[in-house]
């Protein structure tokens, strides 16, 4: 008693998976629609003359159509394969696996070209923008980037024997200490 207890609770907290599609309203086959299909008699299609060059037809055809040819395709494909017509073929994958419906692709030919323009420009400007900033930027250096007070940071580090092994305090250090360039 007490373990389904707590799996009613569970499965009022868990989340829900949402199951969404990717077709719109106006390209999916409602169920209701179906239901009036067959009821009120799928309209005659022609699958021959139907069947040649479906890819420039299908988006043309109003559901009714598309769901009467889908059902005759299905009856069509329960046949031997071999005996199926080249169209028949074409028409039953580009109906399966064709760029309609969810598979219709997202973005339109040409596309790439204006995201990468508009990238390039965006980082254009942002170049732009940090070069522009640096330009009316204090040009005075911080007392720290001048060579003068670096020198004395290394006679600092000399007088407090900071890393007598390798470093700027070790007998025979040839390096530049704190002294470095100024990039400002």
């Amino acid at each position: 008693m007490m373990l389904a207890t707590g799996l009613r609770t569970v499965s009022r907290i868990a989340p829900r998976t949402a199951s969404r599609g990717l077709l719109t309203k106006a390209e999916e086959w409602t169920p209701q629609m179906v239901k009036e299909i067959e009821a009120n008699g799928a309209p005659s299609v022609d699958l021959k003359s139907t069947l040649p060059n479906i890819e420039a037809r299908w988006s043309n055809l109003s559901k009714e159509e598309q769901y009467t040819i889908y059902r005759q395709l299905e009856e069509v494909q329960r046949r031997d394969w071999k005996e199926l017509s080249l169209d028949e073929k074409k028409a039953a994958y580009y109906i399966s696996f064709g760029p309609h419906g969810p598979r219709k692709p997202i973005t339109q030919p040409g596309q790439a070209i204006k995201t990468a323009f508009g990238v390039t420009g965006l980082i254009i400007a942002t170049f732009g923008l940090f070069f522009g900033l640096r330009q009316f930027a204090n040009p005075n250096q911080p007392k720290t980037m001048t060579k003068e007070y670096q020198e004395q940071s290394n006679e600092l580090a000399r007088q407090q024997n900071q890393n007598p092994i390798t470093g700027i305090s070790s007998e025979g250090y040839k390096g530049e200490g704190h002294v470095q360039k100024s990039y400002v």
